[in-house]
Order: structure tokens, then sequence, then C-alpha cells
């Protein structure tokens, strides 16, 4: 029988996979491979086995056979005309597969290179895919596929440094690799200090007492919690031999971090001010004494942060050439990208002025909702075209800061995305969400994932807010959480569930679920609508919903069963979260005698953060931990208010709370006094309490502050709450007015 050509052709590629599973296979390795070609090796042979149940040894560079098929994973001797030939195309890290004579090459020059080589050859060609650090997902197949000979896959990484600080490139070394990630443990084995180090190279605890001349002064004043005196050559000094210290003990460490700490109080004396002038603000003066280090340590690099007030670039200076520049976007919008948006105008041109001084930048961006870690945060629009201007402006070092070590509002896409771009910031986005959503959901339910992913980022650009990395959900209460966005995402979650029975496709729908009962549970406590409301109310009496109490419990229990351990960047516990939810309700739902009664205030409130005046505190609408919402805030101002109950009551208890959060400059008064009257003008003070403010800053609480039990009949009542009027001496803030806070007095 004469075969066509045709028909040749196809049976030959229906037996290629049966003649290369009865080939042999075998890994070469360089004579003197060190550790990253032995874990290329070993990983190689793992995927093999799983994917084929086939091992695969590891031979020896002496003769080869034409029965066997290798695997080349570094400068074997086999491997000297491909290494010739694309290791000149590499940069950094990035590595190139081929094939040859039929055998398969991996080729890289530096750091992990061909251990990601090994992974993106699992991952492309072999249908490999990483979700977290138990999720490894590898196809069974029958042979190893070939790259085409001639058509080499050359990788070059879009960035030399690329770190997204989430749960899951810390918790699996796997994940990070597979993913060419660098991680903390990368990140230890380089740096000697990370950011923030004047603190710990002339601590104030040790040096204030006696040298308070070399730390900043503000408004005529040497303050505790500032930056140090740059111009003062003893503070020079000081730093220089306690970094030497810390140097003599992790001598491999190459980069060194001495920067500002993390406050805005730069030094305003008069030879700090002359080198501001000098060198085009605060930046320069920092940039001046970070030279100086550098010169005293020529073998190490020095990094120092352009941060907040020090974030423009200065004039009449340059960076050393061991100087890095850590350039962060804090204060930047996530609505919109950086290179579009006006509001960024100034940013652009901060990295443009900086990029045009040095190529030696470290660039620290910010992609979590920071304030409320399981608060929707659609900024995943955004994530591509800020990577892609960090790249045209020639940004080697890229730091995507997470949320650390805790599991947060859809960090599992998140972080996957951000890795595929950090190494490649031209990918094809859409087809990347459409390959994880499909392999992590699964056919029926991934388009509805995607559809929640637009429909909210749509919601969010035609609201017109701004997306910022210290907002509440209720700061969306018109835009992408509004009732109507809320009640359709609630309709795609359900048909979500309806496609699955699978207990793991379940817990990952329900994990990415769990940041919208958190946004409903939030907002709910400002009683937004009937909907987003713990009480209804009929013939004027509250009752609670307790289907929202429930929701609560499943929430904080979800949240558990998810390893969500706290709500926000500083600590804040779902436990802690549940027990808000329930002080709010028991609160809401006692009898206040004062609800609805005049009241008048001698003492002059803020209208920064507008909520009506004095009514506020009888209008029976409580506050949570957002000072922005159901508060009435007094700056530098004490609270005298007086509320008449219309007609004689009998009294036994007076009380309010107060909000505290010393990182902005809101805090608790030293004493309230309570008094009360049968005519406005005798008065009968009926106790006091006091409380004492800690010397802490990022930690928001609500504190209760409340007379004694008494027995009186009075129409009127009055609370003096002593503020402290300023900032205390251990604040940064030293000086200048502080807040106190209250919502509703209590009146039982």
């Amino acid at each position: 029988m004469i075969m066509t050509h045709k028909r040749i052709y196809t049976l030959l590629i229906m037996l290629l996979p049966l003649l290369a599973t009865a080939q042999n296979y075998a890994i070469l390795l360089p004579n003197n491979a060190g550790e990253v070609e032995q874990k290329a090796a070993a990983e190689f042979s793992y995927f093999a086995r799983e994917a084929m149940g086939k091992d695969i040894p590891i031979a020896a560079n002496t003769a080869y056979n034409d029965s066997t098929i290798y695997i080349s994973i570094g400068k074997t001797p086999l491997a000297a005309e491909v290494y010739n030939k694309y290791s000149p195309q590499l940069k950094w890290d990035g590595f190139a597969i081929c094939s040859k004579g039929g055998n398969l090459f991996f080729v890289g020059n530096e750091g992990k290179a061909l251990l990601y080589a090994v992974y993106h050859y699992w991952e492309k060609y072999g249908g490999a895919r990483m979700f977290s650090a138990d999720e490894l997902m590898i196809p069974h197949r029958t042979a190893l596929a070939m790259v085409p000979e001639g058509v080499a896959d050359v990788q070059n990484p879009s960035f030399q440094y690329r770190e997204t600080l989430h749960v899951l490139p810390n918790i699996s070394q796997r994940y990070a690799d597979f993913h060419h990630l660098h991680n903390r443990k990368d990140m230890e084995r380089s740096w000697g200090m990370f950011v923030h180090t004047y603190q710990h190279l002339v601590p104030e605890k040790k040096y204030f007492g006696s040298h308070p001349e070399w730390f900043a002064q503000v408004n005529g004043r040497r303050v505790r919690d500032g930056q140090l005196c740059l111009s003062n050559e003893a503070v020079f000094e000081e730093l220089c031999k306690n970094l030497q210290k810390e140097i003599d003990k992790n001598p491999a460490a190459t980069i060194w971090s001495v920067s500002q700490n993390d406050n805005i109080n730069a030094c305003t004396c008069p030879e700090c001010l002359k080198l501001d002038s000098i060198y085009g603000g605060q930046s320069g003066t920092m940039l001046w004494f970070t030279n100086k280090v550098a010169e005293r340590f020529p073998d190490k690099t020095i990094s120092m942060l352009a941060y907040q007030h020090t974030r423009n670039a200065p004039k009449n200076i340059k960076p050393r050439g061991n100087v890095n520049i850590m350039l962060c976007s804090i204060e930047s919008q996530r609505q919109e990208a950086i290179a579009t948006n006006d509001a960024e105008k100034g940013f652009v041109k901060d990295v443009e002025d900086w990029t045009a001084l040095t190529d030696n930048i470290f660039l620290w961006d910010y992609v979590v909702q920071f304030r409320n870690y399981m608060d929707p945060f659609p900024n995943l629009h955004v994530l591509q075209p800020n990577l892609q201007f960090f790249h045209r402006h020639g940004i080697k070092m890229m730091f995507e800061q997470g949320s650390g070590d805790n599991v947060t509002e859809n960090h599992v896409y998140r972080t996957y995305l951000l890795s595929k771009l950090m190494w490649d910031v031209n990918v094809d986005v859409d087809s990347l969400r459409t390959d994880f959503l499909t392999h992590y959901y699964g056919e029926g339910i991934a388009p509805l994932v995607a559809t929640y992913y637009d429909t909210m980022q749509h919601a969010l650009v035609q609201s017109g807010q701004v997306l910022d990395i210290y907002g509440y959900p209720i700061h969306a209460k018109n835009g992408y959480l509004s009732q109507g966005m809320i009640e359709y995402y609630k309709t795609l979650f359900h048909r979500m569930y309806m496609q699955t029975l699978d207990t793991v496709v379940v817990n990952r729908i329900r994990l990415l679920e769990l940041p919208l009962d958190f946004a409903i549970l939030d907002m709910s406590m400002s009683n937004l609508s009937t909907e987003l409301s713990y009480f209804t109310t009929q013939d004027g009496k509250k009752s609670l919903r307790p289907e929202m109490m429930a929701m609560a419990e499943r929430f904080v229990a979800d949240c558990k069963k998810h390893n969500v351990k706290k709500l926000e960047e500083i600590d804040y516990p779902p436990a802690r979260f549940l027990s808000n939810i329930r002080n709010y309700v028991s609160k809401s739902m006692e009898e206040n005698l004062a609800e609805g009664k005049p009241i008048t205030c001698a003492t002059k409130w803020s209208n920064a953060y507008d909520v009506g005046g004095p009514s506020a505190l009888v209008d029976g609408n409580f506050g949570i931990v957002n000072y922005n919402y159901n508060w009435l805030g007094f700056w530098g101002e004490h609270l005298d208010a007086t509320i008449d109950l219309q007609e004689l009551k009998d009294i036994h208890e007076i009380s309010l709370d107060f909000f505290s959060y010393p990182l902005s400059w809101i805090f608790v008064p030293e004493k309230v006094e309570f008094y009360i009257s049968t005519d406005s003008i005798n008065w009968e003070k009926v106790g006091e309490d006091t409380y004492r403010n800690e010397e802490v800053l990022a930690v928001a609480k609500i504190e209760k502050m409340s007379s004694p039990r008494f027995e009186k009949k009075a129409r009127y009542v009055r609370v003096f709450a002593q503020s402290i009027l300023q900032n205390p001496s251990w604040h940064r803030g030293y000086g200048n007015p502080s807040w106190i806070f209250t919502d509703e007095i209590l009146v039982k």
C-alpha cells in the first residue's frame, strides 16, 4: 500500500507522543553545579514525575547517545554552542529555552534564572499552574514538550528586582520562584537595614536626653518624634559609628538603608534651613547627608527614602554612584493610571526628575487598601499602566506593598497578576485573567467573576470617586458600593454558588465574597438605608435585624477559616470588629432620654467633619472606628454641651464615647465632668471620669466615659469634656492643636 504524504504526516503526528515516551530522558548539569542548578534539576524532575510518572536521572557529562533526550540545565559541555548564542541576549535573571539536536537547553546567567526557566517551561509548555502555596496544578502528559528547533524562547524581565509584599510569596518559596518573584528572604540577604532607620541608628531613647540638639527642631523646639538634625556633624559621626557596628554584624549585606523616620518633622534649625535653600528643599539636605554616609562606606550601597516631604528631587546635587533612591507613591490615587491622571502630575514630575539624576531607584508602590484590608478595592485596571509607566522611566527595582503576611481582599488574583506584570509589563492581561479565572474557579464561574471585577471598576470610574489606600467602604456609598451595586453583586455570587458543589471552589468563592460582607457590615453601622442598617423601625420603635448579626458572626468565623488575621494595616482582628458591631448595636438599642432633644454647645465645634453640629450628639446615630462619620470634632477646644430634656426626668447615668487615634492627632479628653439641673441656673455635679492617653500612635479605638450611677430628677444635663488641647510633647505633632471626637450623649 502506498501512503500519501498527508497520511504519512498524520500518522507521524499520532505516533510522536508514543515515540517520545519510548525515549529515555536524562538531565545534564555542569560539573561544578551550584545550588540554583541543582534546585532547577530537582524541580524539573519533580514536575516530570508528577506529569508523566517518570523519574528523570541526572547523567554524567561524558559520552552522549542518540537514544536519550538530554535536558541541559546551565553551562554543560553539551550547551557550549547554545550559551555562546543566547547568553549575550539575556538581561539580569532572564533566561532562554531552546531545542537543538533533539535535546532541550535551559540558559541563564544570573541569580535564579535557570530555576525560573524550568518553571516557565512547565507553565508555558507543560500547562502547570500555581495559584497559592498548596495549589499546584500539573496536567498529565505522555511526553515532554519540545520547543521548536531554531525558535528560542528568550525571556528578560521588565525589572531587575520584583517583590510584591503579599502572603503567598512569603509563605511559599516555590510560589515565589515559580512566579519569578523576590520575597522577604531575598531582601534580607541583600539589605542590612530596610527603611525608616534613623530611629535605629540614632535612637531617641538613648540620645535625646543627653543630646537633644541631634534631633529635629520644630517650631523652635527639639522634638523626640521627628527626624535628625542632619546639619549636625556629631549626628553624622554617631550614625556612621552605629552603622559600622551593624555592618560588622552582617558584612554580607550589600544595601543599607539610612533613611528618614516615618513622619514629616524635618529639622528647621538655621543650619538645616540653609542646606534646604542650597539643595532645593528637604530632599536635597537628606541627599547631601546620604552622600556623606555613602562616601564613608564606598563598598556598600546606601539607600535613602524619597517619601512624603522628601519625594521631590533636589537641585544642585546628584546621588553618588553607591546611593540608592527609594521613591514612594504613597499619596497617589488608584482609580486612574498615574500617567493619565491630572492629579498625579506632581508625582510624574518627581519620577522624571529623579530618573534624570540616577538610574539606581527602588520604586515603592502601594496596591491594597491599608485602612481596611477587606474593603473591596477595585484597582486592578491601573496595575499594568502604572508598571508600564515605571518601566518606561527606567526603574529597575519594583516593590509593590501589599498586606504582608495577612490574607486580604482578592489577594490570590492580585498577587498572581502583579507577579506576571513585574516580569513582563506588556503581558496580555485579558488572556492572563481568563486563564487564571478558568483554572481557579472553573469555566462556568469564571465569566461571573470577571463580570464582578469589571462592573465594580466601571462603577468606580463612572462615579468620579478618588480611590485612596486609606479609604473606607462608606466612601463608595454613591459609587461602586451603592445599594443598587451591592444587590447586583449579591446576584452574581448567588449564581457562582449555583454553578458548583466542589468544596474547594465554594471556599474560593467565599473568600472572594468576604470583602462584600465586610463593606455591608461596616456601612450598616452608619445606618445608611433600610437595607444598610442593623435595625428596622416601626411605630417609632427600633428593632434589631437578626440576619445582620448572623452575617457578622459568619463573617468572623469565615475570616478565621481563611486565615484573615486583621482587617487593617496596624492591628484590627475580626473578633474586635464583631465586638465593635455588638457595642454599636447595644448602644443603639438603649433608650436615650436625650435623643432628639434640644442641645446647645458653649464651645466651638469643627465643620471639617460636618455631621450637622451639636445636634449630632442627640440624633441616635453612633460612631464606629472611622472618625469621618457620625463623630463631632473639636479641634483645640473643650466640649461644653447642655441638653434640655424638656421636662423633669428620673436620671441615673450620663455617658458618652470618644474616638482615639493619636496618629491623626485625636485624643480622649483627660477629664469629663457631668452636671444636672432643674432650671439651667443652679447646677449639681454628679460625677466625673478621667483618662490617661497612652504614648501610642497608630491604634484606633473607642473609649467610654461615664458618670457613676446616681438617682436624681433633672431637666437639664451638662457635659464638660476637658481636652488636652495640644498634641503632647512625645507626639510628632507637638504644639499643634489636638482633636476630640464624640458621637452621642447618653442619658439614662
